[in-house]
């Protein structure tokens, strides 16, 4: 297959996925920020009670609620969620992915199994890793630290 056809044909599932970090929409924008930094991870996946999807929380919303003035220990995160929130199932082709991010200039997505319940994060780093991969194996490539193919060809 061509990378066109993969991106049609592999599943969401196959990408590298990232725990998400589940929150309630009660939750205030200080716990937020503080799961974020003890997880390194850019956002907070706002959830409803059967853990689905309703919202994200990421580094933007952060800004936004600074500029606002909001308070960081009243305020919870569902006042200032992200509006670029994408959904995909990891059935879902991976070309359903890589159109929601450039859809909606979205740095995450949130995976969900075929319940609707999440089961984790990807999007634009999930996504270059995977074109990564689909190169390094459709196109001959020399590895990093190796011996220039130059050097060991015969002839002038």
């Amino acid at each position: 297959m061509n990378f066109k056809e993969d991106l049609i044909h592999d599943p969401v599932s196959i990408l590298p996925l990232r725990d998400a970090i589940a929150i309630d929409k009660h939750t205030v924008i200080r716990g937020a920020i503080a799961l974020m930094r003890t997880h390194s991870l850019g956002c907070t996946v706002i959830v409803d009670h059967r853990c689905y999807p309703t919202g994200i929380f990421t580094e933007q919303s952060v800004i936004r609620t600074l500029v606002a003035g909001a308070s960081l220990d009243a305020t919870p995160v569902s006042e200032f969620a992200d509006p670029c929130f994408c959904v995909v199932r990891m059935s879902d082709p991976i070309l359903e992915a890589w159109n929601a991010v450039v859809r909606a200039n979205a740095r995450f997505l949130c995976v969900t199994n075929e319940e609707g319940e999440l089961a984790g994060l990807t999007g634009q780093r999930g996504i270059a890793e995977y074109v990564c991969d689909c190169f390094a194996n459709q196109i001959p490539v020399q590895r990093l630290g190796s011996t220039p193919w130059m050097l060991h060809r015969e002839g002038a």
